[in-house]
């Protein structure tokens, strides 16, 4: 296997207001590859472009940049850091041959944190902790090590060791060039000698070679260093290291750790192209861009390429790759590259060429509230629905819903600040102003036991689709699992296609009018007719199976839960406990330290919508709430919330058939 060593292919992701902008600029400035440091607050970062991002100092957008340091090109995506825009960060991650996770040495590990990185391990994807802010009041770096064994990975291994001095945090590197050749049993010092120890003993889990030549006397530090190197690039551990981006104080260090401890891709030049869409721009000149992720193979304009995901070929107009943070034209990019492409329609998530090479992505955005959105101006309806279209070509979470015949749209989105954004975006994008409807929460359904659903669609003709389904509860988390069982001499492989493709349709609204979750679907039963079958009449038959099924046995309500960490001052903790019990929480024991008293549980979203609100002013502006999402929950039905069904429900069978023949 050939590696491309002069690339690397990384991103920065953490919870909003780890520093992660800021450490970016900073990467950038002292690599000497930008003239001047941007400041987050001034609105004058290379990687926040919007307006709403610099108004409000937070990424909203995955933006990429580079940087030449020791002759390595670093093409870097920094990621949103706030959960609301964490579909950015789900469609990044997948793209990624290395990433920094920074935290914060006061707040610690936080959900977001948790989430990214959790991603980032099943995807195996190296990584660096950069832990920032030491200079910060309340900074415990010894703390956020323990938190990270506890909620992250125990494979941690800190490439320096920190003390603290006259209240300054004093950062001393383990590893110096100048003593690679120096054996680790010559060194003396406590500190060092115990970080190097702690260091054999998690290297030597994989490779008792170490532990063997530590004991024989003949390890040498540049011997440690290269080990930890290969079992870096093999996620194997996670290399630690620590700064504040702020004061530019460890961005050598870690600039060292990027060319070090991440691997470069691989070469697949040579193969066929597999390529992956990983974010939607428009520009007001070129129209719609697409920044892929090219796995294998290449692409060069002119070329007409396959998207597998739409099943259709378009021409490549035009290819910029970012070269010196500004994007520049070139005729061809090749595996490993990340570029920007004219000319294809396409969406966020497809793939191009091939899937051969495409990494399974890994879903971490749940959208947990559903709002309508409405035009100021009546005549601006289509015109709305148009821009929004585009917008869900950018983010596909969105789901917009266009119920025509009531001039409703609906969207799904991940909270307030996403609000915002939509609505600064219309006005800016397409001079369309809105108003939006009260966010309501997204509850689930999944069935209450194993329940068989037929359908025998055979009248009025023409039409023929008979199907029998077994529809089984699966465990919480499990989502959809769809199997056949039915010969393709019983129902043709493009009718068993049409069922599966439209499954999701299906599924959409169960009976209390919610997507339906955590269950297997199996087509056990089924049959076409050489004269009568019809495109769209399994699909029609099969919503009308599953749906008289579920409708059979019943389905219970899901919840959405999050999962938070509050810390107020000491004196109005009991109000705070008093006020989770009331919105259904349950808690963990408070810690109490120095006044301030913390708390972490889980609570539904339902109840808890306003609460960041009403805590600020509880404790008078005082209080910290970070919250994540922690699944969903039953919930009795009287608790939650059925919602009214959108269109036509295949339960009333007449209405149904009429409404997909276009005959209502």
């Amino acid at each position: 296997m050939t590696i491309k060593n002069s690339i690397r292919n990384i991103g920065i992701v953490a919870h909003v207001d780890a520093g992660k902008t800021t450490l970016t600029e900073q990467l950038l400035f002292q690599s000497g590859s930008s003239r001047i440091l941007g400041s987050v607050d001034k609105g004058t970062t290379h990687t926040d472009s919007l307006d709403m991002e610099k108004q409000r100092g937070i990424s909203v957008k995955a933006a990429e940049t580079d940087l030449t340091y020791k002759g390595i090109n670093v093409h870097v995506i920094d990621t949103p850091g706030h959960i609301d825009f964490s579909s950015e960060v789900e469609r990044s991650i997948g793209v990624l041959d290395g990433a920094i996770v920074v935290l914060s040495s006061v707040e610690g590990v936080q959900p977001q944190t948790e989430v990214y990185f959790n991603a980032l391990k099943e995807l195996n994807t190296p990584s660096i902790f950069f832990i920032n802010k030491l200079d910060r009041i309340g900074a415990s770096p010894t703390k956020v090590i323990s938190d990270m064994e506890k909620l992250l990975t125990s494979r941690l291994v800190p490439l320096q060791f920190v003390y603290e001095k006259n209240n300054v945090f004093i950062v001393n590197n383990i590893f110096d060039e100048v003593n690679y050749e120096r054996k680790v049993l010559e060194i003396n010092d406590e500190h060092f000698r115990k970080s190097l120890e702690n260091i054999i003993d998690m290297l030597g889990d994989t490779n008792e070679n170490i532990l063997n030549q530590f004991f024989e006397g003949t390890l040498t530090l540049g011997m440690l260093k290269d080990e930890i190197v290969v079992q870096a690039t093999k996620c194997e551990i996670y290399p630690v290291l620590y700064g504040t981006a702020l004061k530019g104080e460890g961005i050598k260090d870690l600039l060292d750790g990027i060319i070090d401890y991440l691997p470069g891709p691989e070469d697949l030049d040579n193969s066929a192209l597999s390529a992956l869409v990983y974010k939607i721009s428009h520009n007001k000149t070129l129209g719609k861009i697409a920044h892929i992720k090219i796995f294998s193979g290449s692409i060069s304009t002119r070329d007409d390429i396959l998207n597998v995901t739409s099943n259709k070929s378009d021409k490549v107009t035009m290819i910029k790759k970012v070269v010196n943070q500004k994007p520049i034209d070139v005729k061809s990019a090749y595996s490993s590259d990340l570029v920007m492409v004219s000319g294809l329609n396409c969406s966020a998530y497809d793939i191009l060429g091939s899937k051969t090479h495409i990494p399974k992505l890994k879903t971490i955005t749940t959208p947990l509230l559903t709002l309508r959105i409405y035009a100021k101006a009546k005549e601006d309806y289509i015109g709305l629905v148009d821009a929004l279209t585009v917008l869900q070509e950018e983010d596909p979470l969105l789901n917009m819903l266009w119920v025509k015949e009531k001039k409703e749209i609906h969207l799904r989105i991940m909270g307030k600040i996403q609000i915002e954004y939509i609505e600064a975006i219309l006005i800016e994008r397409f001079n369309l102003e809105v108003t939006f409807g009260i966010p309501s929460v997204i509850y689930r359904e999944t069935p209450i036991a194993t329940v068989y659903g037929e359908s025998r669609y055979t009248m009025p003709k023409p039409c023929w689709a008979i199907v029998e389904f077994l529809i089984e509860p699966l465990p919480k988390g499990s989502g959809v699992v769809y199997e056949s069982l039915v010969r393709t001499e019983k129902v043709k492989i493009q009718y068993q296609r049409e069922i599966e493709d439209n499954l999701d349709k299906i599924l959409s609204q169960g009976i209390h009018g919610w997507p339906v979750t955590d269950l297997k679907i199996t087509f056990i039963e089924g049959e076409d007719h050489v004269m009568h079958s019809r495109s769209g009449d399994f699909a029609t038959s099969a919503a009308m199976g599953i749906m008289r099924g579920l409708n059979e046995i019943g389905t219970t309500l899901l919840e959405p839960i999050i999962k938070f960490r509050i810390t107020v001052p000491e004196n109005v903790g009991g109000r705070v406990l008093n006020d989770i019990i009331k919105m259904r929480g349950s808690f963990d024991t408070p810690l109490i330290h120095n006044n301030t008293f913390t708390i972490q549980g889980k609570m539904p979203v339902s109840t808890s919508l306003e609460y960041p609100g009403d805590l600020s002013k509880i404790a008078s502006g005082k209080a910290i709430i970070t919250t994540g999402f922690a699944g969903y929950e039953p919930c009795p039905l009287e608790l939650g919330s059925s919602r009214e069904r959108i269109g036509v429900n295949p339960l009333d069978r007449a209405k149904f058939i009429l409404s997909v023949r276009n005959a209502l």
